[in-house]
């Protein structure tokens, strides 16, 4: 049965999609983790950690990071010019490379590959993360299609990916075959459009549009949990609770 969640609660941590690959995740004592914020709700809390896996503009856009960021926020992204781009005060701000940890506010947070062998997503340009987070072990891979690399993504709680993407890099078929693979207790898929929203509007004169909605395609996610029937694989289909700016 097609069921929209407006959020998914596992042992204590409540999972919200936002849109596009933008996931909050908010734990029992009110600690909060956005990675890659190009859409948001309506006053949305402030981050205690902001995540950012690679600077295309529907996963790195500074207009997103400021309105959840304060004082007390911590936030890492995979390259120092990410960080400059998306973030006008860099000041504790941390880079993340690929097989290193870091502690941020208590939650460790390594850093994974994450490409496509072939199209939009070239190795070495992004990443994904794995985050220990209140006893939790989350895998947010970035947008990646199955590579070798993980093998070594291993006992996962709540593994986060893409379904698809404009440039068909990213396939669902081999994206389901992936989490196949890692085995984690939930699936929550991420990085489309779902198919009753609006078209994006081109502006006049507008070469490059921000509109996150230019960068991924209409997707069912609903045929991609089909797949998991029966592998013991909980799959949460998140609705998308913000939205980019009109």
């Amino acid at each position: 049965m097609e069921d929209w969640n407006a959020s998914f609660h596992f042992n204590g941590i409540k999972y919200e999609w936002l849109g596009q690959s933008t996931v909050r995740l908010t734990a029992e004592d009110g600690f909060t983790v956005y990675f890659d914020p190009v859409m948001l709700d309506p006053a949305p809390a402030k981050a205690g950690l902001i995540l950012i896996t690679h600077h295309h503009v529907d996963h790195c856009l500074p207009e997103f990071v400021t309105p959840i960021r304060d004082d007390n926020t911590k936030l890492a992204a995979y390259h120092e010019s990410y960080i400059k781009y998306c973030v006008k005060d860099i000041k504790g701000v941390r880079t993340v490379k690929i097989g290193q940890t870091l502690d941020l506010s208590g939650v460790a947070v390594t850093g994974v590959e994450a490409y496509t062998p072939r199209g939009f997503h070239m190795k070495g340009e992004g990443c994904g993360f794995l985050v220990e987070l209140r006893g939790q072990r989350i895998y947010f891979s970035g947008d990646t299609a199955k590579i070798e690399e993980m093998e070594e993504i291993k006992d996962i709680d709540v593994a986060i990916l893409p379904i698809c993407d404009n440039a068909y890099a990213i396939d669902t078929a081999e994206i389901v075959k992936a989490v196949k693979f890692i085995s984690p207790k939930v699936f929550i898929p991420v990085h489309f459009t779902p198919e009753d929203d609006p078209e994006p509007k081109i502006e006049a004169g507008m070469l490059f549009s921000k509109d996150p909605r230019f960068f991924t395609r209409k997707a069912d996610p609903f045929k991609a949990a089909q797949q998991f029937e029966g592998t013991g694989i909980k799959v949460a289909v998140l609705k998308k609770l913000g939205k980019y700016k009109e």
